[in-house]
């Protein structure tokens, strides 16, 4: 096994497992905002899950602090839904501080990698925007 691999090996690719993630997010929030809370709460495990399998699965430590502020996204996320859904406004506590930890996270990538682009390049989002760029550029 190459130590050096950007990657630990895990059943399913890292796209396969980014994707996923995504789905399961969007699911969860499209519930969460129908006012089918309980259905939005089952879509809650596998949004979890993923982001966990992504924190695994990356060694590089500025993509895995970026992946850390992503999990963090998902359960200040979470912690919102339930809030809302259920009346339980005390999870806002910790919702809030969550986001603070994924803030950190984000300057801790920043400082890790030196590269504002490469950092952000791992948000599906500003990878779209930097393929965009690139087509343009061609």
């Amino acid at each position: 096994m190459n130590n050096n691999a950007p990657q630990r090996p895990f059943f399913m690719s890292k796209d396969a497992l980014d994707t996923t993630n995504s789905v399961a997010w969007f699911f969860k929030d499209a519930f969460w905002m129908l006012g089918l809370a309980g259905t939005g709460v089952f879509f809650i495990f596998p949004t979890v899950l993923t982001g966990l399998g992504l924190l695994y699965i990356e060694k590089r430590p500025a993509i895995f602090m970026i992946n850390l502020a992503i999990n963090c996204w998902i359960w200040m996320n979470t912690m919102w839904m339930l809030s809302d859904a259920f009346k339980l406004p005390g999870l806002m506590v910790y919702a809030k501080a969550i986001f603070a930890a994924g803030v950190l996270f984000i300057m801790l990538a920043l400082v890790q990698s030196g590269n504002i682009r490469e950092t952000f390049s791992h948000f599906r989002r500003f990878r779209t925007l930097r393929w965009v760029e690139d087509t343009d550029q061609a």
